[in-house]
């Protein structure tokens, strides 16, 4: 159960964190807010008092030089080919994806592969790339569908981080495509996790309830968007983790602002905190 209390902690730790980067980078509040908003502005925000918007927060971050959109935290080696590897991370990092695609594309590189660990990081690039420089959702499941045949068994009791990042990628998909989309299978994803069932534990499990959060919005269900996203965060900050945090709270503005169906005085602005109206289950 997402709280009140939960929704304001979380809102009051992204004015710390703007606070915090603006402090540290020696950037006045009036600065901060030059050609962005009214330097009256950023105080609330920092106190946790006003939320800014989706648009106001990508600005106030990329003044602060802090990161949105991130990619992979931590990369997945396909062991037998080191070389092929190295490139396919390189192309990805830089969302070069066409170009990634038309590299992966080449039977003699699959061929070499033997190992269920190195096809399930072949797949899970290879429909990243697919989807991203052809939008193909059909091709892109497929792959996915093979990426998952390679788990074994097929319902472990416990997963490794690359599986549930494939069955995020898929359910998401699946979700977007039909017309009354089950979020059930996200669900077991964050159970999995709550339940502390994971081989190994890295930073790359904030991207789950990221695209879960993701798969709300696009659907146009932000109050479901909304715990996840608390959840989420307060995950990652467990982890002593800033990775996806901002993507987070980009997400959960935007959530926050469809669940109020925010007014056009308030577009391109702040959004006065009414905690009231975020209560939900997650």
């Amino acid at each position: 159960m997402t709280t009140i209390s939960d929704f304001t902690t979380t809102v009051k730790l992204l004015g710390h964190l703007l606070q915090v980067r603006r402090q540290a980078v020696g950037m006045t509040p009036a600065v901060l807010a030059a050609g962005i908003c009214a330097q009256s502005m950023i105080t609330p925000i920092e106190q946790g008092a006003e939320i800014p918007n989706a648009v106001l927060l990508a600005r106030l971050c990329d003044r602060l030089g802090l990161p949105l959109a991130q990619g992979l935290k931590q990369d997945y080696p396909i062991r037998r080919l080191p070389i092929f590897s190295r490139k396919v991370h390189r192309l990805y990092a830089q969302r070069k994806y066409a170009e990634l695609l038309a590299y992966m594309e080449k039977p003699e590189k699959l061929r070499a592969l033997k190992t269920d660990e190195d096809l399930k990081a072949y797949y899970y690039y290879y429909s990243c790339a697919v989807y991203q420089a052809t939008q193909d959702t059909s091709k892109t499941l497929r792959n996915l569908h093979t990426a998952r045949t390679m788990m074994m068994p097929q319902r472990p009791s416990r997963y490794r981080t690359l599986e549930l990042l494939i069955m995020a990628m898929e359910d998401s998909l699946q979700a977007l495509i039909t017309n009354e989309p089950d979020f059930v299978a996200f669900d077991d994803l964050l159970r999995i996790i709550r339940e502390n069932r994971l081989l190994e534990v890295n930073e790359n499990i904030g991207i789950i309830y990221n695209q879960y959060a993701r798969t709300c919005l696009a659907l146009n269900q932000p109050e479901r968007a909304i715990p996840v996203l608390i959840e989420g965060i307060q995950w990652t900050i467990g982890q002593d983790s800033q990775y996806l945090l901002l993507d987070d709270y980009y997400l959960l503005v935007q959530a926050y602002a469809g669940s109020r169906r925010v007014s056009p005085a308030e577009e391109g602005v702040a959004m006065t905190f009414k905690p009231a109206v975020n209560q939900g289950e997650s």
